[in-house]
């Protein structure tokens, strides 16, 4: 209550047990607003002077521009606040017209923005309903739209800036591209591949898969868990490694620190490589000291998909998705549940490590020395 207290009171009484009002507090972000407008007007007055190191040392010139360029820093730094603090209340608001802004803002990210869709669909039922056609501009119709632009902006951000992209094209086990019945992208695709490096990072083989059962629901399940745990994987790994070899000043600032023994602080460590959604409450309790054990593995390969399979995978399954027959909820360990030879925990447990371990060796990564050993 002292937030509440401290910021939403009627300042004008004086009791013990102030009154609240929501006029007062609309008051104060009304003289917010006003600020910002007179700071970013004063900045906007200064553009005519240019750059400061264009102008002589010690000059009015030189200093005005310096004030300027102090107050855009400033601003941005106040935006940056206000837009997480509107995605924090974007997550429970009762209010559509703070709710849309936050979606329309989250349109860059792909599961966040879904997210709050589906949160502005159950605030307004009925705009969502899928009997009547909302028209253009809806939310799905504006993330589509979104998407198909800066889709068609990334062939050319491709040829521009390779080195750039590179660092994520390399996590990927594809690249988004315009696929349509009279354009032919195959060449466009692999030029891409080999111009950015597309997958030489990512903890499965992202060579051809015809064939192969590509399909199948566990390796659907299992791909984007595997996928979250390699990249937990490379952070402690990694921050194990620096611990044991301290990295150059210069190079220490873009470490995380070393993995803390203390389990709060240990999940919160590893929050944002293993819940990245901002809905997400991050690791359970009961997770972190599997999780713990990703520091002790070897990187992922076929070889090593067993070690994996035992010792991280498995058991993360087992808490997170396993259930009971009756209970469980997905298609791809229903199906193990459903065999007729599985009737306690323990045969499921023994025949999911099975079935994991026979889709990481098959989608595996060959036994190079794992992708540090292919990028050596």
């Amino acid at each position: 209550m002292g937030i509440i207290h401290r910021v939403m009171s009627d300042q004008s009484n004086t009791s013990e047990q102030p009154n609240f009002s929501a006029e007062s507090i609309k008051e104060r972000l009304k003289q917010a607003a006003a600020a910002v407008k007179l700071a970013a007007l004063f900045a906007r007055e200064l553009d005519w002077i240019g750059a400061a190191d264009s102008h002589p040392e010690g000059s009015e010139q030189q200093r005005l521009a310096g004030i300027r360029d102090e107050v855009d820093f400033a601003l941005g730094r106040f935006f940056f606040d206000v837009r997480a603090w509107q995605r924090m209340r974007a997550e429970f608001t009762r209010c559509s017209d703070l709710l849309v802004p936050a979606a329309i803002e989250a349109r860059g990210d792909g599961p966040d923005a879904l997210h709050l869709m589906r949160r502005y669909d159950e605030l307004c039922p009925g705009e969502a309903d899928p009997a009547i056609d909302p028209g253009p501009e809806s939310f799905p119709d504006s993330f589509a739209w979104d998407t198909y632009l800066r889709v068609c902006a990334l062939g050319d951000l491709a040829k521009e800036f390779p080195l750039h992209l590179r660092h994520s094209a390399r996590q990927m086990h594809g690249w988004p591209m315009i696929v349509s019945n009279h354009l032919d992208t195959t060449g466009e695709f692999q030029a891409v591949v080999e111009r950015l490096e597309v997958g030489a990072g990512y903890p499965l083989d992202v060579g051809a898969r015809r064939k192969r059962g590509t399909e199948t629901p566990l390796l659907h399940y299992l791909e984007p868990l595997v996928w979250r745990l390699f990249v937990l994987w490379e952070q402690l790994t990694e921050a194990a490694a620096e611990n044991q070899n301290p990295a150059p000043e210069q190079e220490r600032r873009w470490r995380r620190g070393p993995i803390p023994e203390d389990n709060a602080e240990f999940a919160r460590y590893i929050r944002y490589p293993w819940c990245p959604d901002f809905y997400d409450s991050g690791p359970k309790l009961e997770e972190l000291p599997i999780l713990r054990r990703l520091v002790a593995l070897p990187p992922l390969t076929r070889k090593s998909a067993r070690q994996w399979s035992h010792e991280v995978i498995v058991p993360l399954i087992m808490l997170r998705d396993a259930g009971t027959r009756e209970t469980c909820k997905e298609p791809a360990l229903r199906n193990i549940w459903q065999h007729r030879s599985v009737k306690s925990l323990a045969t499921f447990r023994s025949r999911l490590h099975s079935a994991v371990t026979d889709t990481l060796q098959r989608f595996g990564r060959p036994d190079q020395g794992g992708l540090r050993g292919m990028e050596g």
